[in-house]
């Protein structure tokens, strides 16, 4: 019985025909699948725009050298805008239109500039990369990759409003050279709302040596900047505004009875506020030699609720001599020590 092999190649190719149109098939499926996707998104205008503000903000954050605009009597000063935002202080920033850009000249991402992040707000960089207030931002800034290889993993920068309870958010990243280190610039944007910065009271001195001031010492925890309106300090019976300056990430803020009469340490702002009563000076009691409460508030602006921060209540048990300060240790609790260091966390 003789086969007929032209029958069996005319079924072969009938079957690698079927074979190919189907395979043809899904891939025209698949494709007009991920146009749809990428045409429609996830389908959420909230996430949409988030995505876009993350994706535009990293790209004005790590394309330019930044700018800023002073003020001058409430105008902006045009003629005095410079792209070394860097060089101003956390004051002077805080009094001026910033637009935070973190690279060099030449492209390279710049650690004198990526250092000076710490001398804006939250605020200020969101407002910079032109972002609404709804949204809030975190910034990651960390070296991947370094021929010293204790900088491997080291963080330059971070902070902001963790996005854990947010609803929404987008992230954006960056990876670029810094010198010869090779570092990501990480942006999250989301709608978790504010969170207020983390300021605390590490060491103060109510019952200092005769002729000398009483003095509060306080730490800005956050890598971004404070602006110090609406922040106040209080004992018994006494509150008052600390002013309108601004501490950097990570900065140190002294307050004392008197600025001329003590040593200031390191301290990045001073601000005097014998004139308030708050804070004692020579032979003028402010706080309690023994007991008192002294208390860190915020006053939000525009509103009429004071909030107490922190709120630290000493008395006779703690033992205060003349000269000796009370520190902040490691654990939360408050060491007595005739060891004073003011300025100097």
């Amino acid at each position: 019985m003789r086969r007929d092999f032209r029958s069996d190649d005319g079924a072969l190719t009938a079957v690698i025909e079927f074979l190919s149109a189907f395979v043809l098939f899904l891939v025209i499926v698949s494709a007009f699948l991920s146009l749809s996707r990428l045409s429609l998104g996830p389908n959420d205008p909230m996430i949409d725009r988030l995505d876009e503000h993350a994706s535009d903000g990293i790209m004005r954050l790590t394309s330019s050298e930044g700018w800023m605009t002073p003020y001058f009597d409430g105008t902006r000063d045009v003629a005095n805008g410079t792209e070394n935002w860097h060089y101003a202080n956390a004051s002077q920033l805080l009094h001026s239109d910033v637009l935070p850009g973190i690279v060099n000249p030449d492209g390279y991402l710049d650690p004198e500039r990526i250092g000076a992040l710490s001398n804006i707000t939250e605020t200020q960089l969101k407002n910079g990369l032109g972002f609404p207030s709804y949204a809030s931002i975190n910034l990651s800034i960390i070296i991947l990759n370094s021929p010293h290889e204790e900088r491997n993993g080291m963080q330059l920068f971070l902070d902001g409003t963790p996005r854990k309870v947010a609803q929404n958010s987008a992230a954006s990243f960056r990876i670029l050279p810094m010198g010869n280190e090779t570092v990501e610039v990480k942006l999250e944007v989301h709608d978790a709302g504010v969170v207020p910065p983390v300021m605390r009271i590490t060491e103060f001195t109510p019952n200092p040596e005769i002729g000398k001031p009483e003095w509060v010492e306080i730490q800005n925890d956050g890598g971004f900047a404070v602006d110090l309106n609406g922040w106040g300090i209080s004992r018994n019976g006494f509150l008052t505004l600390i002013g309108q300056e601004a501490l950097q990430g990570g900065g140190v803020l002294l307050l004392t009875g008197d600025s001329e009469a003590m040593d200031t340490g390191n301290s990045n702002v001073v601000i005097d506020l014998g004139h308030t009563g708050v804070l004692g000076r020579g032979m003028i009691d402010g706080l309690g030699d023994t007991a008192d409460n002294l208390k860190l508030t915020y006053n939000e602006p525009g509103l009429s609720y004071t909030q107490e921060v922190i709120v630290v209540t000493y008395d006779s048990d703690w033992g205060f001599q003349s000269g000796f300060s009370a520190k902040l240790d490691a654990n939360g609790s408050w060491d007595i020590s005739q060891f004073t260091s003011p300025g100097n966390v």
